[in-house]
């Protein structure tokens, strides 16, 4: 007999976890689990409220119980993933500890970078010894685009790993997580150009306005994302019976010029841009049109000014990587500026994303 299973609940449950409500997933789950007790999708979403919950060996079974009784492929990879975190965390919550306790070895992160397809079988072996992870998982781990990020801990446990994978030909880098703070990040509330000259006016997360000018020859490189917005929406049921459910509604787009010389990014943001006082772009942009129209205009006018910086637009592959990593990115200030109803910890990836290009451009 077919079992057709209700994938608008499914959907709802992911979302709530995703927001942290644990007690709306939990509720949403019971619901399920009087028709569908044992399937799979389930009981990943059971072991990710009881590893919230702290129930890390419940957790850990019920991960173990998914690998063994499904067959699709996208859930036996998320499965393998939260395992793999799973199984790295009382490590991760070392260093933590450690850190806090002594000061020492801060806080890093560890990325992987692309790895051509006809090379990866041989990464996925040495990456698979150096972290003693299974080669199967070792080669999903592995980006084909953009990069992944792969571990937290301290910066000399991390130090040693990207040594250990460079030597072997498989891009990677690590940065320490304090070095975000040494960057001036403004929110730009507009830009006035007049020839090879920008005055940018902004202001700072903590409220202080103010003015910079600065050539066009000085911005290094353009990052460009999107990051959701979350709304609680009352909808129905198939059976008619009206629920609440969290979903994303739309996307903030956001535009960061780095400035090295100042240590400095400008971060721009549709949502918060004055398009009105913007020169020369002003009498391109038409008070009725849309934002969304008066966006992409304001990004062709900076494209057109720096036709020869790199703009970086792999945020997304990076950020699916990234919200695999919670507690590390809610220690991160996102310097995104908006007023939220649900918070999100894809704002402090979009930084985090941002300040890696950062540093990789200066290393290099």
């Amino acid at each position: 007999m077919q079992i057709y299973f209700d994938f608008g609940m499914f959907e709802e449950i992911a979302s709530a976890i995703a927001q942290q409500d644990y007690n709306t997933a939990h509720q949403l789950l019971n619901t399920l689990k009087q028709k569908y007790r044992d399937h799979p999708w389930l009981l990943f979403y059971t072991a990710q409220i009881e590893q919230a919950n702290g129930n890390i060996e419940t957790a850990r079974n019920t991960y173990i119980s998914v690998l063994q009784s499904s067959s699709n492929r996208k859930l036996l990879w998320q499965a393998r993933e939260a395992l793999r975190h799973l199984e790295s965390s009382p490590r991760q919550q070392q260093n933590y500890q450690s850190q806090e306790a002594l000061g020492e070895d801060e806080l890093a992160v560890f990325v992987l970078s692309a790895v051509p397809t006809e090379e990866k079988k041989v990464a996925a072996q040495t990456l698979a010894t150096t972290f003693q992870i299974d080669p199967y998982n070792a080669r999903l781990q592995l980006p084909s685009r953009g990069w992944r990020l792969f571990r937290s801990g301290g910066r000399q446990e991390l130090l040693h790993y990207s040594k250990v994978l460079q030597e072997a030909n498989i891009p990677c880098f690590y940065l320490p997580l304090d070095t975000l703070e040494s960057l001036y990040v403004f929110q730009v509330q507009y830009l006035r150009c007049e020839g090879e000259t920008v005055t940018a006016r902004c202001s700072l997360s903590n409220g202080q306005e103010g003015s910079l000018t600065f050539p066009w020859s000085e911005i290094s490189a353009k990052v460009t994302g999107r990051v959701p917005i979350f709304e609680e929406i009352l909808t129905k049921n198939n059976r008619g019976k009206k629920q609440r459910k969290t979903e994303i509604l739309d996307y903030v787009q956001l535009y960061d010029l780095h400035l090295p010389k100042r240590r400095a990014i400008l971060r721009l943001c549709d949502q918060k841009y004055q398009f009105q006082h913007s020169f020369p772009l002003t009498e391109q942009i038409q008070k009725g049109e849309t934002l969304r129209r008066n966006w992409l205009q304001l990004l062709q006018y900076l494209e057109e000014q720096l036709p020869n910086v790199i703009t970086w637009k792999e945020f997304t592959i990076f950020g699916e990587s990234a919200i695999a990593f919670p507690q590390l990115l809610s220690g991160i200030s996102p310097k995104i500026n908006l007023q939220r109803r649900y918070e999100t910890v894809w704002d402090a990836a979009f930084h985090l994303y941002s300040s890696l290009v950062f540093y990789q451009a200066e290393s290099s």
